[in-house]
């Protein structure tokens, strides 16, 4: 792996300092590791910062909210912020702590936006400048400490080259005439939301929705006893259950705490400690009404007819003619989803609905060619 220079701050008045006087840098670049896979309640645990100056590694958990300095100058629209990949960051940056972020570049929607067939960050660093970038450290515990020097070697890595792929990426972006393409995504990436916090619910399980009701009943009362073990003990739910577990539980559900005990592929500490409780929730799904167990809420589509089929077939010719021109994935051009509403509905009526469907960048480089399908 390289290796770059970089300095950890890991008090509070050095992170304060840096902060503040982050603010006046015009170019920032930035990551964030959390520790989603080690705890029920994520958090960010450590902060790269690279800007021209050098590259900064911070201890998120230096003390509470230390990180605060970084909102003014995630919001200040005269500081470029540069992410990759940055959907993952701005949801965590919002749900931690509201943080709003302006004026940002991500180089992975840039590289998708020119062509690029490899857009991971490793791919980039080797192909612009033979950097390699090892990602063992991918699922670390960055909530633990102290951190090894290899850790944060490899946390400064991830921001340390973004400053100079941003400027080759925003340059080709210009050559080809896509900047305001790539400004419309990175407009939509800031406006990211966090989902709402709901407990489990049994149909998001994958492999759920071939279950009866009363097996979506049992499954469901499974997910909420894991739920609150992994709440009372900070882990992950998939650390203290599998899905895999809990789904064949749903379809033969344990009669007695000796079939519990006997389940494979589960911890023998977590099945001792919850036999009790997981057969008392799979009581209570057994008691219920029919009527109270869950049911998909969604109903099958009609198949296509053999207009629409006919229809769906040229628009997604000229979405792969479009591809080919312009070197971009056909799932970003447009995604099959919005192609199969589209021949769904009228074609005078899918005509004039399309500017809803599609990004304003979206109809210039596909819309006139998906009008002419339409209008047949």
């Amino acid at each position: 792996m390289t290796a770059v220079p970089y300095t950890y701050l890991r008090t509070p008045p050095e992170l304060a300092a840096y902060l503040a006087a982050l603010r006046d840098e015009p170019l920032v670049a930035l990551d964030f590791e959390a520790d989603s896979l080690h705890s029920y309640r994520e958090k960010v645990c450590l902060a790269q910062v690279s800007t021209p100056a050098g590259n900064t590694v911070l201890d998120a958990l230096a003390g509470d909210r230390v990180l605060e300095g970084l909102g003014p100058v995630l919001a200040d629209p005269g500081i470029r912020k540069v992410f990759h990949g940055g959907d993952y960051d701005v949801r965590l940056l919002k749900r931690g702590y509201g943080f709003a972020v302006r004026n940002l570049f991500d180089t992975m929607i840039a590289a998708q936006l020119v062509g690029r067939q490899r857009v991971g960050l490793a791919a980039l660093l080797e192909e612009e400048f033979e950097v390699a970038l090892d990602k063992k450290y991918q699922r670390a515990d960055w909530s633990e400490r102290p951190l090894g020097p290899e850790l944060l070697a490899y946390a400064a890595l991830d921001t340390a080259y973004l400053l100079a792929l941003a400027e080759r990426l925003n340059a080709e972006l210009a050559r080809l005439g896509r900047r305001e393409w790539a400004a419309e995504e990175f407009r939509l990436l800031e406006a990211v939301e966090p989902g709402p916090e709901r407990g489990p619910w049994c149909l998001d399980v994958k492999g759920a929705g071939r279950f009866t009701p009363r097996q979506l009943a049992v499954l469901q009362a499974l997910l909420e006893v894991r739920e609150a073990e992994a709440r009372q003990r900070d882990r992950p739910p998939f650390k203290v259950l599998s899905a895999e577990v809990l789904l064949a539980w749903a379809q033969k559900p344990p009669a007695s705490r000796r079939e519990v005990l006997e389940t494979p592929r589960a911890g023998a500490g977590v099945l001792q400690r919850l036999a009790g409780e997981i057969l008392a929730a799979v009581e209570r799904a057994l008691a219920l009404p029919d009527d109270a167990c869950p049911r998909p809420s969604f109903s099958p589509r009609p198949p296509l007819d053999a207009a629409q089929e006919k229809r769906l077939k040229g628009l997604k010719k000229v979405r792969a003619e479009a591809s080919a021109r312009l070197g971009i994935e056909p799932g970003l051009l447009v995604n099959s989803a919005t192609l199969e509403r589209l021949a769904r509905l009228p074609p005078e009526e899918a005509a004039g609905t399309l500017p809803g469907q599609l990004k304003a960048w979206q109809e210039e480089a596909v819309g006139e060619a998906l009008r002419g399908v339409l209008a047949g």
